[in-house]
C-alpha cells in the first residue's frame, strides 16, 4: 500500500525515525500536491510489497501522540528501495544520485575566419596633409 510506504519514508526522513500526526500529514500534504513524481515512485515501490501492512508487521510502532519507524521498518524499507532500483527502468523509481544519460548536442561550428578588423584613424578635427584647407600657420 503506497500510502503507508509514504509513511515509512517520512518516518526514516526524521532525525529521530519519529513523527506526531500533524507532522505526517504536512509531509503527505506537500508530497501529493507537488506533482505526480512522490505518487508514482510510491505505486511502484508497494507493487513491490502487495501484502504491507506497516503497523502488523511491526515496522511502525505506534506510541500515544507520535509514530516512530522500527529497525526492522528501515531494514524493510532499505531492502524494498534496493529491490527497486533492480527492477526493469520502466517500473523503478528513480534514482537521483543516478547519472542520467543526455543526448549530445551537435557541436556549434565556430564562426568562419574573418579579415582582421581595419584600424580606423580619428582625425582630431584638424585635416591631414595636402587635403589641407587655409589652413593658418600660428606666429609664436
Amino acid at each position: 500500500m503506497s500510502f503507508q510506504l509514504s509513511i515509512l519514508k517520512i518516518l526514516a526522513g526524521q532525525p529521530d525515525g519519529r513523527g506526531n500526526l500533524e507532522l505526517i500529514k504536512l509531509h503527505l500534504a506537500v508530497f501529493y500536491t507537488s506533482g505526480p513524481e512522490w505518487t508514482l515512485r510510491m505505486k511502484r515501490l508497494a507493487e513491490l510489497a502487495p501484502d504491507l501492512d506497516a503497523f502488523s508487521q511491526g515496522l511502525i510502532s505506534r506510541e500515544r501522540g507520535a509514530w516512530t519507524i522500527t529497525n526492522q521498518g528501515r531494514d524493510f524499507l532499505a531492502k524494498l528501495e534496493e529491490a527497486a532500483l533492480g527492477a526493469t527502468p520502466a517500473t523503478r523509481p528513480p534514482d537521483p544520485a543516478e547519472p542520467v544519460e543526455v543526448e549530445q548536442a551537435s557541436p556549434i561550428a565556430p564562426p568562419a575566419a574573418a579579415s582582421p578588423p581595419k584600424v580606423l584613424e580619428r582625425s582630431h578635427g584638424r585635416p591631414q596633409g595636402k587635403h589641407r584647407k587655409n589652413h593658418r600657420k600660428r606666429s609664436a
